[in-house]
């Protein structure tokens, strides 16, 4: 199996770089101004972001984009390479590389007419760091190179070993593996001054890598290090570092056979990804886990997972991720001695090795062309020196048919590589848009089903309160007028009183039904006071309520609503809870519910939504409001769901 060796680049840049002062969170968020805007503005933007990135990356990327904009309107060049070393971190988290790559050279322009050597060098850093990822070596290289030079040249430690960390997992690329360990360890000296922060830990996960490069592996010090970055990404909730450190315990007890181990590493790295949301993290973890099953003889299991891995590898363009999995796919189908099927993927893979190949071969060009130019003023040189005019005319005339040669033969290969890359992207682009055209025809499909729902449950319940509650009420009338009308024995009295308790209690399960179906304070006074009803009724459930509720849609309040009686009635049934909080946050541009329950919890995987209508129900809703939900769970400790919504994104639409 191919190692990983996988680091979260930019993620870290951005954490040593803004040397930020970490805040609470909602002490942020109470600065943030309601009018005027300035500079300080577009730094608390960033800073609420930095504290979003790690677990919440969409709400990080609305505020940097706030930041980036303001600065712009500003001319505030310090605040915009904030913003762009920040949010082409996103991208590049995302797989975005050619989006981070054009936002970072857009960063340099800005650092070099501010020219402020320090941001300029901290652009050729993110610079390098998306070559990197786009496997460009060489070019990647170039640009930490100068990196290097000038944090040597500053005594910037931090920085220092920051570079030695990524030179280290670069020439680890490049199969120099001594060379890997030994900026490794220097970057690992160095940053060990912190013993507490994510870098220190990156560095320990890159460096434990390399020591499995070795010949022969050095597979103690490599999980000693692993064990020791776990730890820390632990304790700071580095939900990223975890999960790469997971992915590389798998790797080393996969190479050691050892297959129960690496597979119980690969499902903790998978759980992880939800949180996430790291695409290579996906297929480092979902190939691991199926050369596992193929280890173990599971090949129908193998199979789907290699599946998956190239599925997500196509739509992400993941080009040597393609490849592995179609070895992989090719090599199940000469296990079940299906020789056509193993042809066909093994053509299917020399394809995107060809397409690897040719970005080789086009990088080479330039190269040579490069060096082609340098010969040729040698020669043209010596030519002048000696004298030689038919000579120097003789070997100009070849070096120049030999650079037409190479030029023409490079801008065929160039031509040729950009037709198959537009094909692909055009496949791909029509494809995407069937898939949204069908998710709008769901969302759509689903919003008249909630409307038509709210509407019967309106009519239904203003039918019983208005029809049969008030002929209920004019029964118990006539019921009376008889009473006192009438002459009736001591043991008709007491069955015509029992008969109108009867009565008495069947008026209020009819009005419980009807509030039920549709609650009245909800209706009359909103959200929070129909939800302070609900939760008064029921002894075991509290709520806290922050926010002004008119800044919701209607939409959103009886959504809102439903969904959260839907999950404490939930609580109660399924989980046997009995402490219910409920949480509702509203702010001007999201609305965040969270219900958290001490009930007996459940393995979230387990869960099959299509066959629970409760669960189902919420999906539907949270769907049609552009919403999303966190379901966070294990047996014996509860339960917290975390649903969040855009409103401005709804109101747009």
């Amino acid at each position: 199996m191919k190692k990983s060796g996988s680091i979260l680049l930019f993620l870290f840049i951005v954490s040593v770089i803004q040397a930020q002062t970490v805040m609470n969170l909602d002490s942020l968020l109470r600065l943030v101004p309601k009018t005027s805007q300035d500079t300080n503005t577009v730094n608390l933007y960033i800073n609420i972001g930095q504290q979003y990135q790690i677990n919440q990356p969409q709400l990080a990327r609305h505020y940097y984009l706030k930041a980036g904009k303001l600065s712009r309107r500003l001319n505030y060049p310090l605040g915009f390479c904030r913003y762009v070393a920040n949010y082409s971190a996103i991208l590049s988290m995302e797989g975005k590389y050619d989006s981070a790559l054009v936002l970072d050279f857009e960063g340099l322009k800005v650092a070099e007419k501010w020219n402020n050597k320090l941001w300029i060098h901290k652009a050729y850093f993110n610079i390098g760091g998306c070559y990197n990822y786009k496997l460009q070596y060489e070019e990647a290289l170039s640009y930490y190179l100068k990196v290097e030079k000038y944090f040597e040249e500053i005594d910037n430690k931090p920085y220092l070993g920051l570079i030695y960390d990524v030179l280290q997992v670069l020439y680890r690329k490049l199969n120099e593996y001594s060379k890997a360990v030994s900026y490794g360890e220097k970057a690992v000296n160095l940053l060990s001054g912190k013993p507490t922060s994510n870098e220190y830990a990156d560095a320990l996960i890159n460096l434990s890598t390399s020591y499995m490069k070795l010949t022969p592996a050095q597979t103690e010090k490599a999980l000693k290090g692993l064990n020791k970055a776990m730890q820390i990404a632990k304790r700071n909730k580095n939900f990223y570092l975890q999960e790469i450190a997971f992915i590389e315990f798998g790797d080393i007890y996969y190479q050691q056979c050892e297959m129960q181990n690496a597979k119980y590493f690969y499902t903790q790295a998978l759980i992880l990804n939800k949180k996430t949301n790291y695409k290579k993290g996906i297929c480092f973890t979902k190939q691991g886990l199926a050369y596992c099953e193929l280890y173990c003889n599971n090949f129908h299991q193998a199979e789907k997972l290699a599946n998956e891995v190239f599925t997500l590898a196509s739509e992400m363009n993941f080009i040597k991720e393609q490849e592995r999995a179609l070895s992989m796919l090719a090599e199940l189908e000469l296990v079940k001695h299906n020789y056509i099927g193993y042809r066909t993927f093994l053509r299917q893979k020399d394809s995107v090795s060809n397409l690897i190949m040719n970005n080789q071969i086009v990088r080479t060009i330039k190269d040579k062309e490069s060096i082609y130019e340098t010969e040729k003023k040698q020669i043209e040189i010596e030519l002048l020196k000696k004298d030689k005019k038919i000579q120097s005319i003789y070997i100009a005339g070849l070096i120049v048919i030999a650079l037409l040669i190479i030029f023409i033969g490079s801008i065929f290969r160039r031509n040729q590589i950009k037709m198959q890359l537009l094909i692909q992207k055009d496949a791909e682009l029509k494809a995407q848009r069937i898939i949204e055209l069908e998710n709008e025809k769901k969302l759509t499909a689903i919003q008249a089903i909630l409307v038509g729902e709210e509407k019967e449950r309106k009519r239904l319940a203003r039918d019983l309160h208005d029809g049969l509650g008030g002929m209920l009420s004019v029964v118990k009338l006539n019921f009376l007028n008889l009473k006192g009308s009438t002459i009736i024995g001591e043991k008709e009295v007491r069955v015509f009183n029992s008969a109108l308790g009867l009565l008495d209690d069947s008026v209020g399960e009819l009005r419980r039904v009807a509030h039920n179906l549709m609650p009245e304070s909800l209706i009359r006074f909103g959200l929070k006071a129909g939800l302070t009803d609900f939760c008064r009724s029921i002894d075991m459930v509290q709520l806290h309520f922050f926010g002004e509720e008119n800044l919701l849609p209607e939409q959103f309040k009886v959504a809102s609503f439903r969904i959260i009686q839907e999950l404490v009635s939930n609580a109660i049934k399924h989980a046997a809870a009995s402490e219910i909080n409920v949480q509702v946050i509203v702010e001007p541009d999201r609305m965040n519910i969270v219900v958290h329950d001490n009930g007996k919890g459940f393995d979230p995987s387990s869960i099959d939504y299509s066959q629970t209508n409760g669960l189902n129900s919420i999906q539907m809703r949270i769907e049609s409001l552009n919403g999303t939900m966190d379901l966070l769970s294990q047996p014996n400790q509860g339960t917290e769901i975390q649903i969040n919504f855009t409103i401005n994104s709804l109101k747009n639409d």
